[in-house]
């Protein structure tokens, strides 16, 4: 009698980021501590300052073709500079700091949006921000947006590459899978 063998295939998460500059991100995490403390949201104080682009979950025999995938777009992308400036709001839940021009991010969605339309559940950012709370009370994001809104920010770096993140399963950190550089190629598909 012949035993069926089967391997396990674990499915981890992904998230697909542009990560600010070093100074930019210290600035970021000082700005979300003093928050934290003023208002008590619901943010790790000084935690990670990035530009969320996609998150979704795959299974490990997809990785790679994934990864490829992601990585022929960052090779065809130029890198563009981007402008980090003031506070906004969403749906009086979370306060994020702005970006002046969204299209190149805008440009890179689209085409990260299509090689994860095979993906199921892949969520991709139509709001490409940097957050300082999110799920935030009703009375915490009430006092807050009114010294938020008039608050100034700004600062400016040249976006170069996008980080792949990968979470295994059963894990809680999160680890740099690929850095993709954005190289400005000519790519045929």
């Amino acid at each position: 009698m012949q035993e069926l063998i089967t391997t396990y295939n674990p499915l981890n998460d992904y998230r697909l980021i542009i990560d600010p500059a070093q100074a930019i991100k210290k600035k970021i995490a000082e700005i979300k501590t003093l928050f934290d403390e003023q208002y008590k949201g619901l943010v790790i104080a000084g935690g990670q300052a990035f530009i969320y682009l996609a998150e979704f979950s795959d299974y490990e025999v997809n990785e790679q073709a994934t990864t490829d995938r992601i990585d022929r777009i960052a090779l065809g992308s130029m890198p563009f500079k981007l402008h980090l400036k003031n506070f906004g709001e969403l749906e009086q839940r979370e306060i994020y700091i702005g970006i002046e021009n969204l299209i190149p991010l805008q440009l890179l969605s689209d085409q990260v949006a299509a090689t994860l339309s095979r993906v199921p559940e892949a969520r991709i950012n139509k709001i490409p921000r940097v957050t300082v709370a999110k799920g935030l009370q009703v009375f915490q994001f009430k006092k807050s947006w009114e010294e938020y809104e008039k608050k100034s920010f700004s600062a400016t770096f040249i976006a170069n590459e996008m980080l792949l993140l990968k979470r295994m399963e059963g894990f809680s950190s999160w680890q740099i899978l690929k850095r993709m550089r954005f190289q400005n190629l000519v790519i045929t598909y």
